[in-house]
């Protein structure tokens, strides 16, 4: 769909908790077509998808000193003096919370001051209120902690608030291993636990893989990520089956009229058959995160790789976010062969890749579109699990994405998670046990 962009080498991966990597590195080999992503700077100017990126900041031109009615001599007069560009805004990480293994956070609509009240969840199966003003400790609003386990890549993995805030959708694996949405109805700042509504369940073959990312659509439809199955080279073959929910995202609408426990958009890509009518893209190995714009209302999709390449798809909402397009796994890992010689009319390359020699299991974010960092606004912010490193994107408007540094980082094997608050800055959640948003530095 878009132009690729090539990571340059930075770190040796770590091996990632929610990712099943694998080795075979190619030893940096790479046939590109766009130019290699940079990696330089401590923050970025702001871009979309469709604007082109902002451009360096230009030298101004030299001025010599005034010439007095007498011209001096050539020697006698005094050198330019070289523009000095102002230097870009450091940003930094300031801790909001700490909990045990946060792994999702999600504001609930229409609470709390600008910021909206955020809801945390952690892997071991609990939900906790963050108050808006943070002048409050964090309290368990909900805990399945006797549904789930923390064993493999199992445990609760997405939380998300419908549009009016008044039901909770959460994401988890039961003590089976299969993927469980439920719904549960509000009742002030709390959770009616014990009014569970199970809204869909998603039979697991293997205990990694599981995807778990959840959000509501800006077309008001629940989104839900699923993995391929888990092992390795999608050895269950779900990543191209039309009949299997695995391997894709699923598009639903979670409070139908009836009694079904969910319904189906009629403008799903399958909706009159050909496969699984609650599919909206498949060919996904593990998709780690997932978010729209809120400006554009674009779709980017973070995909882990196994042997050699993290991947970002975008899929665009001036293109109806490519209903029924195919993200390639197991047929390209990136927009590299990995098995068969198919090449299906229906497939989605990447917008942007990176090699394992950067990192070993993307974390997708979301496109800053806050108030408190002006330069980041239009900048899709992500990072890397296994090397905790956390990145801007930008695009041109040719589609030729460019990474660069923002100087932030977490510990190794922590970047689990970013967020969203409704005011649209961010958050970071990592396994070190923090909740951090990100900020420009005081």
């Amino acid at each position: 769909m878009t132009l690729v962009g090539r990571a340059v080498a930075v770190l040796a991966a770590a091996c990632l908790l929610a990712s099943a990597c694998g080795g075979n590195d190619d030893g940096g080999r790479r046939d590109v077509r766009g130019p290699t992503s940079t990696a330089t700077g401590t923050a970025v100017a702001a871009a979309t998808p469709q604007r082109p990126a902002a451009e360096p900041i230009a030298e101004e031109p030299s001025v010599p000193a005034p010439v007095p009615t007498e011209a001096p001599a050539p020697d006698e007069i005094a050198p330019p003096t070289p523009a000095v560009a102002p230097p870009e805004p450091t940003l930094v990480l300031t801790p909001v919370a700490s909990l045990p293994d946060p792994i999702a956070l999600a504001a609930r609509p229409n609470t709390g001051s600008e910021r909206g009240d955020l809801y945390v969840a952690t892997r071991g199966g609990q939900v906790w209120l963050l108050t808006a003003d943070g002048d409050e400790p964090p309290d368990v609003v909900l805990d399945i902690g006797d549904l789930t386990t923390t064993d493999c890549e199992t445990g609760l993995l997405g939380i998300a608030f419908d549009p009016d805030g008044l039901n909770l959708y959460v994401h988890y694996t039961d003590l089976r291993g299969n993927n469980q949405i439920v719904e549960y109805p509000m009742s002030g700042n709390g959770v009616q636990g014990d009014q569970g509504r199970t809204v869909l369940s998603v039979a697991q073959p293997a205990c990694n893989h599981n995807g778990g990312h959840i959000a509501f659509g800006p077309d008001g439809y629940l989104w839900i990520g699923l993995g391929d199955g888990g092992g390795r080279d999608d050895m269950f073959n779900n990543g191209q089956d039309l009949d299997s929910l695995l391997a894709t995202i699923v598009r639903i609408d979670p409070e139908p009229d009836g009694d079904a426990a969910y319904g189906i958009p009629a403008d799903n890509p399958f909706a009159d058959g050909g496969g699984r009518t609650e599919i909206w893209v498949y060919g996904a190995r593990n998709p780690w995160r997932f978010s729209f714009d809120r400006d554009t209302d674009d779709l980017w999709i973070a995909d882990v790789g196994q042997n050699t390449w993290e991947e970002i798809h975008v899929l665009a909402a001036s293109d109806g976010w490519a209903p029924g397009a195919n993200l390639g796994w197991p047929l390209f890992e990136g927009d590299e062969r990995f098995s068969s010689t198919a090449t299906p009319d229906d497939l989605d390359f990447p917008a942007y890749v990176y090699h394992h020699d950067d990192g070993c299991s993307i974390t997708g974010g979301h496109v800053y579109r806050g108030s408190a960092i002006p330069h980041l606004v239009g900048t899709y912010v992500f990072g890397d699990f296994c090397v905790g490193r956390i990145w801007g994107l930008t695009a041109d408007d040719q589609g030729i994405a460019t990474r660069v540094e923002l100087g932030l980082s977490v510990p190794q094997v922590t970047l689990v998670s970013f967020g969203e608050d409704a005011a649209g800055e961010l958050y970071v959640l990592s396994f070190d046990g923090t909740v951090y948003r990100l900020e420009l530095a005081s």
